[in-house]
């Protein structure tokens, strides 16, 4: 500060390597992949500065195919902005936007159970929280978000479904409030807003 001539910056954020490994680079992390030397040397500093115990989960990707098609990312990337997510059980999510929040809502899909429905019910809503909470996350979806569930009678049901949700979010590093469970499925969340959503980053309205 007394050192600057003014208009002078005196604090800058650390560049984007150094923020991954600050921010996100935890023991919940199985390998860290770099696919260029210079960048690799740096997050290898930056880890042995701050979490020298995960030095080892460090990798350098070197030669074909590239690191996003190795990995698949682009398919998770064209997969994260689709309206319709399947569920392995066949039943599936669909995530809508609108002006004021995001909507989520749970089909039953192909999936129709045995014989019990509100078994079948419960089985996909339970299902349907994990899938829920990994596209929140991946979208990195904020502000209002809305679950409409499966209706289920059973106040047993929304009270599991509701726990499982709660424990879901729980990892999450984002703030996030959540309201009790409605009769008619409906759960009211907020979810801290950092930065755009995915949708807004990678695309853009059609004129």
């Amino acid at each position: 500060f007394e050192q600057a001539t003014p208009p002078a910056a005196l604090h800058a954020e650390m560049d984007l390597t150094f923020r991954v490994v600050r921010d996100l680079f935890s023991a919940e992390v199985d390998e860290f992949v770099v696919d260029r030397r210079e960048v690799y040397d740096k997050c290898v500093a930056d880890v042995e500065a701050l979490v020298p115990s995960l030095r080892e989960r460090v990798k350098l990707h070197e030669g074909r195919p590239p690191i996003f098609e190795a990995f698949g990312i682009e398919k998770e990337i064209e997969k994260a902005l689709r309206r319709r997510v399947w569920l392995k059980s066949g039943g599936y999510i669909v995530i809508d936007h609108t002006e004021a929040l995001v909507s989520i809502d749970v089909n039953t899909g192909k999936y129709v159970g045995k014989r019990d429905f509100e078994q079948t019910v419960l089985k996909i809503n339970l299902e349907s929280v994990g899938e829920i909470v990994r596209q929140i996350r991946l979208r990195d979806l904020g502000g209002i978000i809305i679950i409409d569930f499966i209706d289920m009678e059973v106040p047993e049901h929304r009270e599991q479904v509701e726990q499982a949700l709660k424990r879901a979010l729980s990892g999450d590093k984002a703030r996030t409030n959540v309201l009790e469970i409605s009769e008619l499925g409906l759960v009211e969340m907020t979810r801290k807003r950092v930065r755009q959503d995915l949708r807004a980053l990678l695309t853009a309205p059609c004129p």
